[in-house]
């Protein structure tokens, strides 16, 4: 009977050392998962945070004088285009001449200071507020022809 009993009381036992041993295993699990779980809830909040504050979007610091160089380029090459364009459309195969030729639409807002305007050649310089040279052209174009 005392063996009985004795079984009983491990057989009572073995659940519960059983369960201690669960616990601890349970214990570091849930550990390791409420720490994951913070790193993560920090993420989510970082990025909540980069979201709902775009960065502002400063243009770079020479962004005018880009865009200065751009439109000078713009104008320079329609208006080697546009002379071009009158030599080949000439009986005569001759540049126009000052009264003959107005400035492209690119060309209204800039400078176009002219070096040689003849009927057999050109050649021009458009120049920012500052007088700087930002683009310019020059004919005639003998590989195109």
């Amino acid at each position: 009977m005392r063996g009985l009993r004795l079984m009983r009381g491990l057989w009572l036992l073995l659940p519960l050392l059983l369960t201690a041993c669960q616990d601890r295993e349970a214990r570091a699990q849930n550990a390791e998962l409420s720490r994951r779980v913070a790193a993560l809830e920090a993420e989510v909040q970082a990025l909540r945070k980069d979201r709902a504050s775009p960065p502002a979007l400063t243009p770079p610091a020479d962004a005018a004088a880009v865009t200065a160089r751009a439109a000078a380029r713009n104008c320079a090459t329609q208006l080697a285009r546009t002379l071009e364009d009158y030599r080949r459309g000439s009986l005569e195969g001759r540049y126009p001449g000052a009264a003959e030729v107005s400035l492209p639409p690119p060309c209204q807002n800039q400078t176009v200071r002219w070096q040689t305007r003849t009927a057999q050649a050109y050649a021009f310089s458009v120049v920012g507020e500052d007088g700087q040279v930002l683009a310019g052209g020059e004919g005639p174009y003998t590989d195109s022809d």
